[in-house]
């Protein structure tokens, strides 16, 4: 098998068992398709690093966030606060995120969490 035929596959969901953390944000960065051994093997090192990272950060902002405005999110002005990440726009009462601009952390605020 030379260089240009190198064998691919279908890639391995490495956020299995992480979706009460960063497993959604790797499912959003990383999409199912069939991959070479090495990306696959850089999907599960370097993408799970950014993945957690992003998380990471996440938490950072609503820790901060729960410090103005208390642990209950009831009682948030927002029950979605969007917020900017490097260029991605997540949320921090759930879980989503999603690529763009201030105004899709903005839509995902002002509809509840349905967008």
């Amino acid at each position: 098998m030379t260089f240009n035929q190198v064998a691919i596959g279908p890639s391995t969901r490495w956020s299995e068992g992480h979706a009460d953390t960063w497993g959604p944000y790797w499912d959003y960065l990383f999409k199912p398709r069939h991959v070479t051994a090495w990306i696959d093997w850089k999907r599960g090192s370097t993408g799970v690093a950014v993945a957690r990272r992003l998380w990471d950060r996440r938490e950072y902002l609503r820790r901060a966030y729960e410090s103005v405005y208390g642990t209950d999110p009831k009682r948030w002005p927002s029950r979605h606060p969007g917020v900017l990440l490097g260029g991605n726009a997540v949320c921090l009462g759930c879980q989503w995120l999603g690529r763009g601009a201030y105004a899709a952390a903005r839509r995902h605020e002002s509809s509840e969490g349905a967008d």
